[in-house]
């Protein structure tokens, strides 16, 4: 059998061991590193980027709280005045008068958004008056 021969198999193992050998060698000399290199510098970038980003969830944080803590001084404030002015109306018993100021105010209130929401008036198409006549 052709196959089997000394002669052929020992010149195929030859060349086999010759050609893995030099391809061996090229990859890990030449490409390896510039794999490793793209490896390694992705690594970096994504270290970077999560250190930024527990940097911004920090600042982020500190305003949080700073922010939650105007809001319970100002609430306070608002608390402090609401009650002055619950005493203040105590002493002076007269209801009456804080009802119709109430209803005052919520009329206001009503006709401010039925009448004064700019959405509302933009949407309202207004004629001439002879464009309306019939003739």
């Amino acid at each position: 059998m052709p196959q089997l021969d000394r002669v052929i198999i020992f010149s195929q193992i030859f060349w086999l061991f010759l050609i893995f050998s030099a391809l061996y060698i090229v990859l890990t000399h030449f490409f390896l590193p510039l794999f490793l290199k793209s490896v390694k510098f992705r690594k970096q970038i994504i270290e970077h980027n999560s250190l930024e980003v527990l940097s911004l969830n920090a600042k982020a944080l500190e305003k949080q709280v700073l922010i939650k803590q105007k809001l319970l001084s100002k609430l306070g404030l608002i608390e402090k005045f609401l009650v002055d002015s619950y005493k203040f109306q105590k002493y002076f018993k007269n209801d009456q008068q804080t009802v119709l100021i109430d209803e005052k105010i919520s009329i206001a209130a009503i006709n401010y958004l039925l009448y004064c929401d700019s959405l509302v008036l933009n949407n309202i198409v207004f004629y001439p008056k002879y464009l309306n006549s019939k003739i």
